[in-house]
């Protein structure tokens, strides 16, 4: 069926898109370089994908195709400024009446003229629109900057995010394992007389507790593979995988001063552009309010036949032109109000977000520093949680603890393993947070032979 077609071809595209990422290899672009989101350029492959990633990503070149519409705008409101220049051409064919003779009653006219046309902008009007188209512009490559910021911090996060389902997923796999062997030794010993039911049912259910867990870190593992893939701009099948450690956050980040933040990002400097550009509409609608002077000028020939058009003497004229609206019912003064109030928005918006901005890196500091801490706490636990488990397991072979103890100690210990890695990934997730929030992830490519 056609579906299936549709779906063949979808998987082959697939294909051929996993093929092309290959991580650990420099094909398409062997220099291509860029910064992690961690602030690293350690990581080779992780490097080389951010920097194809950013290459292929559908939602960079939708802001890259915005940028491309300002800087047309920008063309169009330097044009509106200038002198303009037409040249037209026409030819008339008028009959004076009814003949069956059509020559000896019809007139023929032809008209070459020039016409030129120029706005002195008295009141600059057009200059702030000129201002605004610049200032769009300005906006659209600083929200293209932050967009690459974005998607920097992203793929760092979904790669490590990956490598920690990853880890989960074989955590989860050992532990079911492990307990399906525990289950073996418990129903063999049961069968000799050495242990009675109890054992055999905790251990059975213990087993398929750790079954339901690997079927969760699975299907974890997949949405984790899908949505690096999608950041990728290839076909999300969920068949990508990464092989690797997750990284260190040892290094302390570079803090700065808080007012390296008006500096640093890009959607603060987009909010204050829009400022900006409210401003000058401001300043464009208050112009508009003034009579409008505009000059005309026009140079033409006209003549009866086609050969005699340039046998005549040129005609000229200047027209100067003043508009102003008499009545409007109060149009153009609501026009200006609301431009007015449009800035004032904009400008709550810009001290909302600024200070959004302070909060948002007062929170991932505090937040840094309790899962430092929660961390730390975890490490120690964990390591008394496997002498624990020696001992209890020593105890048991003696018949001095029960299978129920050994269960309890093996759960914790699995527990504590899954939140030793639960703290890393978050220690990642907040530094490449952090940086995002600094403005200091790096989204910029750089050719580097390495």
């Amino acid at each position: 069926s056609a579906a299936s077609d549709v779906y063949k071809r979808q998987a082959y595209a697939s294909k051929q898109s996993l093929k092309k990422i290959d991580f650990a290899r420099k094909q398409a672009h062997p220099d291509l370089w860029a910064t992690d989101g961690l602030g690293l350029t350690s990581n080779i492959p992780l490097s080389h994908a951010i920097a194809q990633a950013l290459l292929d990503n559908h939602t960079i070149k939708e802001y890259q195709a915005l940028v491309a519409q300002a800087h047309s705008q920008v063309i169009v409101s330097k044009a509106n400024q200038g002198f303009n220049l037409d040249l037209s051409n026409t030819s008339n064919l008028q009959s004076s009446g009814l003949s069956s003779s059509l020559s000896s009653n019809t007139d023929q006219k032809y008209d070459l003229s020039l016409q030129g046309s120029w706005n002195p902008d008295i009141w600059g009007d057009l200059s702030a629109q000129s201002k605004a188209s610049q200032l769009q512009l300005a906006r659209a490559q600083a929200n293209l900057k932050r967009a690459k910021q974005q998607l920097v911090a992203d793929i760092t996060d979904a790669w490590y995010q990956l490598i920690y389902q990853q880890k989960q997923f074989d955590l989860s796999t050992s532990e079911q394992s492990n307990t399906q062997d525990q289950l073996a030794a418990i129903e063999f010993a049961y069968n000799q007389g050495l242990n009675n039911s109890l054992d055999v049912y905790l251990a059975r259910t213990n087993l398929e507790n750790a079954r339901s867990n690997t079927v969760a870190n699975q299907q974890a593992l997949s949405e984790a593979s899908r949505s690096l893939e999608l950041l990728f701009a290839v076909y999300p099948s969920g068949k990508l995988s990464l092989q690797g450690e997750l990284a260190k956050t040892d290094s302390d980040v570079v803090l700065g001063v808080p007012s390296n933040l008006l500096r640093n990002r890009s959607d603060l400097n987009s909010r204050w552009l829009n400022v900006l550009i409210e401003d000058a509409n401001v300043a464009s609608r208050y112009a508009q309010q003034f009579p409008q002077l505009n000059l005309t000028g026009n140079l033409s020939l006209t003549a009866s036949r086609l050969s005699d058009l340039f046998k005549q003497n040129l005609a000229w004229s200047l027209l100067a032109s003043v508009n102003q609206a008499l009545i409007d019912n109060g149009k153009k003064e609501a026009l200006y109000d609301s431009a007015k109030a449009a800035l004032i928005i904009s400008e709550q918006q810009y001290l909302q977000a600024l200070k959004s901005a302070f909060n948002e890196v007062e929170n991932l500091l505090d937040n840094r520093n309790t899962i430092t801490e929660q961390w730390r706490l975890n490490k120690l636990a964990l390591i008394n949680t496997e002498l624990s488990l020696e001992q209890v397991n020593f105890q048991y072979q003696n018949g001095i603890a029960n299978y129920q103890q050994v269960l309890d100690i093996q759960q914790q210990l699995f527990e504590r393993q899954k939140s030793h890695l639960d703290f890393n990934m978050q220690l990642i997730t907040n530094r490449i947070a952090l940086l995002l929030a600094l403005g200091s992830a790096d989204s910029n490519l750089s050719l580097i032979h390495i």
